[in-house]
């Protein structure tokens, strides 16, 4: 698995970057400084861009980059699948299985929420459903497995999926959704679980010659026939 992602360094370098730093920072910072540190930012236009980069880590870039797929390649369209549920499933197991305070919360028990900025129109979750962000872990196990699957053959495309994983994690922070140390956890289990996926695919899928089809390539196949 380590050497698939090493296979495709222009996703794999920005986001241990990105990992590392934020590990470093966990060490240093008390929780929630990282939610604090925010409060000068938040203000136009990074509240909207900020509203806007999360929602890269909901249900529908999976469905649509799934059904997009569809066009190209069957199997590509079942690994999302499979990603998404195992995702979805496993986030939520551990939310309630772990049960850590949301940082609002935190925030009202340590009577800190005064000296909290929030992005108006956008009302943080409360609630012990923080760790992990489940977001977090939606964007690095999608964005994951498109650079597993891709590999080094689109470089632009890998930095864009590393640098728009990284941003949805710093989204959930900036929204006061959770702290640093949900998103590294979201980060790690999303990527792990890409690489899950991608073994299924390695181990299992690639012998199927009929997941390599498509609906335009089949299309195509025909016309040729005829």
């Amino acid at each position: 698995m380590k050497q698939a992602f090493w296979a495709n360094p222009w996703f794999t370098i920005p986001v241990l970057v990105a990992i590392n730093v934020g590990l470093l920072l966990s060490l240093l910072v008390p929780a929630g400084v990282e939610i604090l540190y925010f409060n000068s930012w938040r203000e136009e236009p990074w509240n909207t861009f900020f509203r806007w980069v999360t929602r890269l880590g909901e249900a529908w870039p999976f469905l649509i980059i799934g059904l997009l797929s569809l066009l190209w390649r069957y199997r590509i369209a079942l690994l999302l699948t499979i990603g998404g549920l195992l995702i979805f499933s496993t986030s939520q197991a551990l939310k309630v299985a772990v049960s850590k305070d949301r940082p609002i919360l935190f925030f009202a028990d340590h009577n800190l929420h005064r000296h909290v900025v929030l992005v108006p129109g956008e009302w943080p979750h409360g609630g012990r459903t923080s760790f992990p962000s489940g977001h977090t872990m939606t964007a690095f196990g999608l964005f994951g497995l498109l650079a597993l699957l891709t590999d080094r053959r689109r470089p632009l495309l890998s930095l864009v999926c590393a640098v728009a994983a990284v941003l949805v994690g710093v989204s959930r922070i900036f929204l006061v959704q959770h702290f640093l140390a949900d998103v590294l956890g979201g980060a790690l289990l999303g990527l792990l679980l890409a690489g899950v996926v991608w073994a299924v695919d390695r181990r299992w899928l690639r012998h199927y010659a009929v997941l390599d089809r498509g609906l335009l390539r089949q299309k195509a196949s025909s016309a040729e026939d005829a």
